[in-house]
């Protein structure tokens, strides 16, 4: 269904932020030797972008209350998914720069998860019960122009800009330590800038409006906001699944049908290594 201009544009972000979400899903689905703690952050990521992608895609209005099922949903994991970013980047910089291995902890987890739920649970419906649903100037339902648009930004601009910060000085911190490879530095710098410019269009467009309701509409960030912003899932395959040289070498061994032995081994050894070098303040070489 065709309900403005920003319909096609939003199929086709929303398309390719689903497939690059899903593809990592089934990565890690079926691919057992990658499910190491620190993946599984990502996994619940991608479950978050791949739902964000559903009810990006969904045309509204199609009746008063979906179009409120769809703007709570569509809320819910935009908010869950910049949060998971967020936490992601915290997981990293523990590991990277104090050498707290915070990924294998059950509990630091599950505390993430029920947190993140908490709050997004409560700004979604926060935005329900008293915002004001409708299509507005979107191809889904949002609430529109509304007074309590800040409640749901206030969580993505947070979780973004926090992401930002720790994966700059996570990049800065070993850019000249030769134990890790330039992809993994590069792959560090760009995972904040990449998340935050992915969103950056739809914040600008909804400061614009809280600043002035009254102002017209911008066609660039409108289109921008429907393309690139639904298109977060897309990083999710890009950085670990093409962009991680363990993961690559899994799949093409997984497609060769070939044993996993050798990989095994290999992928244990770099573990054990990052460990030593890392509880001796030496970090080293990974491509994650």
């Amino acid at each position: 269904m065709i309900h403005n201009k920003e319909s096609i544009p939003t199929i086709i972000g929303s398309t390719l932020g689903m497939t690059g979400s899903l593809l990592f899903i089934i990565v890690y689905s079926f691919i057992k030797e990658i499910r190491d703690p620190a993946r599984k952050f990502i996994f619940n990521l991608a479950i978050y972008d791949f739902f964000f992608g559903i009810f990006a895609i969904i045309p509204g209005p199609i009746s008063y209350d979906l179009c409120q099922i769809q703007g709570f949903f569509y809320s819910f994991t935009f908010g869950a998914s910049c949060s998971f970013i967020f936490l992601i980047s915290l997981v990293f910089y523990l590991k990277i720069c104090y050498g707290k291995n915070v990924d294998e902890s059950k509990k630091f987890f599950i505390i993430g998860n029920i947190i993140i739920f908490i709050i997004c649970l409560i700004a979604a419906s926060i935005f329900v019960i008293f915002g004001k649903v409708g299509s507005g100037d979107a191809h889904w339902c949002w609430i529109t122009k509304s007074q309590f648009e800040p409640v749901i930004y206030i969580i993505v601009w947070f979780s973004l800009l926090g992401a930002l910060t720790l994966y700059t000085i996570i990049f800065f911190k070993i850019r000249k330590n030769p134990n890790f490879s330039k992809a993994f530095q590069y792959k560090m710098f760009a995972l904040g800038w990449v998340y935050t410019l992915t969103e950056i269009w739809t914040s600008i467009k909804r400061i614009r409006q809280m600043i002035n309701p009254d102002a017209k509409d911008n066609e660039f960030l409108d289109l921008s906001q429907a393309f690139i912003g639904p298109m977060l899932g897309l990083w999710d395959s890009v950085f670990f699944v093409f962009g991680d040289k363990t993961v690559r070498s899994f799949i093409k061994a997984k497609l060769k049908k070939r044993k996993y032995d050798e990989l095994k081994i290999g992928l244990k050894e770099n573990e054990r290594n990052m460990e030593f070098s890392i509880q001796n303040e030496n970090e080293s070489d990974f491509d994650f």
